[in-house]
């Protein structure tokens, strides 16, 4: 991996009044899971895992002039620099659901992971059930170059900001709006998209006329399903646009 590009925010398309001077933002990686409550061996993993930890940006209406959201009134951007392939995603999951219970949703976290020609972003997404998402979790993004556009700063306040930045890691688009929502829909159209490309290949290797007029009933239900979800995305993003 080619570590000798050293990544500032203003690379990742951040506004510069956002970045935090480099001689002020290394994390020491104790004071990182330091009152996390992780197993030794994920504490194991973290520190073979991860070089360095790095304060890229503080996106705050301070520096921004946007306003506090009802909850959101800060969004770190840290840099997890990679000794490996793994990323720890457990740990950085941890830190960032720890610093948003402690800050009562306040303080969120955007990781952006540097892979020597680009970077990652990664996001926790507390759970929202009314919405589909039963569990939180951290989302990574797809591989981005850093001569594209960059993490988007959209929204008319640091909530919105922050959705949008979910959005843009999960959805790799930056739209703020039913963020849950249309990660529900997304993850639902790839289960049954597996559930649909497992059925085609029972069917095709049925014999019995029952089971395989069973497989077909199966392979309907789950194509009418997709079909309806794939059109509530498309009209979702033509809302949202």
């Amino acid at each position: 991996v080619n570590r000798a590009r050293k990544l500032t925010a203003t690379m990742l398309g951040l506004p510069s009044i956002t970045a935090v001077p480099a001689n002020k933002g290394r994390l020491p990686k104790e004071a990182f899971y330091q009152g996390l409550e992780i197993t030794v061996r994920l504490k194991r993993q973290f520190i073979d895992d991860i070089e360095s930890l790095t304060m890229l940006a503080l996106i705050r209406s301070k520096e921004t002039g946007i306003p506090d959201g009802k909850h959101v009134r800060e969004i770190s951007v840290i840099e997890v620099k990679l000794k490996g392939e793994r990323l720890p995603a457990a740990v950085l999951e941890q830190f960032a659901r720890f610093r948003d219970d402690m800050t009562h949703h306040a303080v969120k976290v955007l990781y952006v992971i540097p892979d020597g020609t680009g970077y990652k972003t990664a996001v926790f997404r507390n759970a929202n059930v009314n919405e589909g998402i039963h569990e939180g979790r951290l989302y990574v993004s797809e591989p981005h170059s850093l001569n594209k556009s960059g993490i988007r700063i959209a929204g008319t306040d640091l909530e919105q900001v922050w959705d949008s930045l979910c959005s843009q890691t999960a959805l790799n688009d930056e739209t703020p709006k039913n963020v849950d929502q249309r990660i529900a829909i997304r993850e639902r159209i790839m289960k049954l998209s597996a559930e649909q490309q497992r059925l085609k290949t029972a069917h095709a290797k049925a014999r019995q006329i029952g089971r395989r007029n069973e497989l077909w009933n199966q392979l309907r239900k789950v194509a009418d399903e997709l079909d309806r979800l794939k059109r509530r995305e498309i009209s979702g993003a033509l809302k949202n646009g």
